[in-house]
């Protein structure tokens, strides 16, 4: 199918495509810096849908029908047409008289039926905001301003039909009669999708019958305007024959502009004067289409050279990725590789092994997991307490029920990590019988920085262990770069070419995200790391089997209460943690008066109306952690014969908008 002969966007895409495609890669991710930031610009409508019939009278007059379907995304009192009144090519001036204009909201799919369907607006002189269903038509001399005025709000829809005759657009030539018409102006402020332009002649079927598709034809049609349009002649029925010109866009700042030549007895009212035409007009057209067609081919190239950039590296990025993750960066495999383990891992700290099952990050669970070790090591003590607290305004009291933890001896801590939890929980100035209870935790002034003292602690020794993730920086976090560059590029280079392989850049930019968390998710250890990672997680796997295991609890109860330590530090569940407890006699970890052989089974139970001591520490660790978050956060800042280049020469245009 013939196509449109224009550049889409004449200064702009003629300038991109004389680019080398390096510097137009760069240009275009550059340039999408200043893209993105146009959607703040609150646009007031779109143009989903523009038809326009067009019927070439007897007289020479054109009789236009537009059917514009807006789309408001503001509040608006009405829209506007600008139509020129220009001269034409035989310098006759052009003029234009509206005769209808036609509301309907909720257009039936027939656009015939719709518009026997509407109601005429009726013309006025004038008009104020918020009056409805009425228009008017200003002469501002070089142009006619049709004003509708609908009152809308964001989110309406309507299409509005505009009826209207236009005298100039149509000349009589010596051998030929010619349409030269501008039916879509540059001056609209939005771009109109779906454009759709079917021209008829009312005096073909008295005329010469229409021919079009031979070297003696008689009925031409081009089309300026977007490269992407198309131009189709029907003249299956001699008798009435049609020009359709089709584009799926016209920006803004763009014409789209029909140009037919036909034979003169289909105007038999319109007296031919001048010069012989049509040689002239096929001399133009041919060049206009080669200029075009050129533009096409380069526009082919760059659309296949930028393709093949924005695909083929991110796939040869992620092949290289996926190489050296199976290779330089793999870890080894494990010795131990049962599906449970029945022991300690190590003789690592608790919270020591917490970092390891949790890829190198020091969690809550960790901090828990040390206070339950030093509770064992009878450095500290948890206590349930009852206290009675007044009421709101004196009106009685009420019993509140807190737990709290006592330091008994501090001079039995050595672990560098044991202190750093004894600092963030008591202060570093603690003394033996100091008593904190849990919620304090979150009030502390410098509870931010003993926490992060802690972490460090932990990592420290996690490094000194080597049992860190041993991949380079440069191997987990370079292709991520790469990839936000190559997913920059590949939105830029959708924007600038409207889409273009659009299919084939989305894949580009999905395989360079996936490089980039395959990269970013690399873990490679020491064979120390991997053999007691792979312990901690047969361990793990154990602890919550267990129950369903039908296996007795080890005589070794301190091992036993060491294993439920690290499963804390884990992760594993409350519910499984009180299980595991359970699972040891009562009169094994139980006195006669009620008192644990091994402290550290008072964060297992509930005590009172409270949850368990292991549950409320998680709450109390949580919310510092919240509090500690939003402090922070309150500082932040933050183509028939192609449509060509040429053109431009026909009368009509303009634009419109809202008001």
């Amino acid at each position: 199918m013939p196509t449109f002969l224009s550049r889409p966007r004449p200064l702009v895409r003629a300038a991109l495509r004389a680019l080398p495609l390096p510097a137009l890669i760069a240009l275009v991710a550059f340039a999408a810096t200043f893209a993105f930031p146009h959607a703040a610009h609150a646009d007031t409508y779109a143009l989903p849908s523009v038809h326009i019939q067009a019927q070439v009278m007897e007289n020479g007059d054109l009789f236009v029908t537009e059917a514009r379907t807006f789309e408001f995304e503001d509040s608006v009192n009405g829209v506007y047409w600008d139509i020129p009144l220009a001269q034409n090519e035989q310098g006759s001036a052009s003029t234009v008289s509206v005769l209808d204009v036609r509301e309907l909201d909720d257009a039936p799919e027939n656009e015939a039926d719709a518009r026997r369907a509407s109601q005429p607006m009726q013309e006025v002189s004038s008009a104020n905001s918020g009056d409805g269903h009425v228009y008017t038509v200003e002469n501002l001399g070089d142009s006619l301003r049709l004003k509708v005025f609908i009152p809308s709000e964001d989110g309406d829809e309507a299409t509005i039909w505009v009826s209207y005759m236009i005298e100039g657009a149509v000349m009589a030539w010596p051998d030929t009669a010619e349409l030269y018409w501008q039916f879509i102006g540059s001056e609209w402020e939005e771009d109109a999708e779906d454009v759709r332009l079917d021209v008829t002649f009312a005096g073909a079927a008295a005329g010469t019958s229409a021919i079009s598709s031979s070297s003696d034809a008689n009925l031409r049609a081009w089309g300026h305007g977007p490269l992407d349009g198309e131009v189709s002649l029907d003249a299956t029925d001699p008798a009435n024959p049609h020009v359709v010109l089709e584009a799926p866009m016209v920006h803004a700042g763009q014409f789209a502009e029909v140009r037919a030549t036909f034979p003169t007895d289909w105007v038999p009212g319109l007296a031919p004067s001048g010069e012989p035409r049509l040689d002239t007009v096929l001399s133009e057209e041919a060049a206009w289409a080669e200029e075009a067609n050129a533009q096409r081919e380069g526009a082919r190239q760059v659309a296949f050279a930028g393709t093949a950039v924005l695909t083929v590296v991110p796939t040869i990025m992620l092949g290289v990725v996926v190489y050296l993750r199976k290779t330089r960066y793999a870890s080894p495999k494990p010795v131990f590789d049962e599906t449970y383990f029945r022991d300690l891992p190590s003789n690592d700290h608790p919270a020591v092994l917490s970092a390891l099952v949790y890829n190198g990050t020091v969690q809550d669970c960790a901090f828990i997991a040390t206070l339950m070790k030093l509770t064992d090591d009878r450095v500290i003590k948890i206590k349930h307490e009852t206290r009675t607290e007044d009421r709101f305004l004196g009106l009685g009291e009420k019993k509140v029920e807190e737990y709290s933890i006592e330091l008994a001896a501090r001079e039995r801590i050595t672990d560098p990590i044991d202190v750093a939890a004894i600092d963030l929980y008591f202060g570093p100035d603690a003394k033996n019988g100091d008593e904190v209870p849990f919620g304090a935790l979150q009030n502390q002034e410098s509870a931010g920085e003993y926490m992060q003292s802690f972490k460090d602690q932990v990592l420290a020794e996690f490094e000194r262990r080597n049992l860190s993730n041993l991949a380079p920086d440069t191997f987990r976090y370079a292709p991520a770069a790469l990839a936000a560059l190559f997913v920059f590029g590949c939105i830029a280079f959708a924007i600038f070419t409207d889409g273009v392989n659009l299919p084939l850049i989305i894949l580009g930019g999905a395989l360079a995200i996936a490089a980039a968390v395959i990269a970013e998710r690399t873990k490679v250890h020491s064979p120390e790391a991997v053999e007691l990672l792979n312990r901690c997680q047969a361990l793990e796997r154990w602890l919550e089997d267990f129950t369903n295991l039908d296996e007795a609890v080890p005589d070794d109860l301190i091992l036993w209460n060491k294993m439920l330590v690290l499963a804390v530090a884990f992760g594993v569940s409350d519910e499984v943690l009180r299980q595991l407890a359970d699972a040891v006699p009562v009169d094994r970890r139980m006195d006669e008066d009620g008192m644990y052989y091994y402290p550290s089974y008072w964060w297992y139970y509930s005590h009172g109306s409270l949850h368990s001591p292991m549950s409320e520490m998680h709450d109390a660790y949580q919310a510092t952690v919240a509090e500690l978050a939003s402090s922070s956060d309150s500082s932040a800042g933050g183509f028939g014969g192609g449509f060509s280049g040429g053109g431009g020469g026909g009368v009509g245009g303009g634009g419109g908008g809202t008001f």
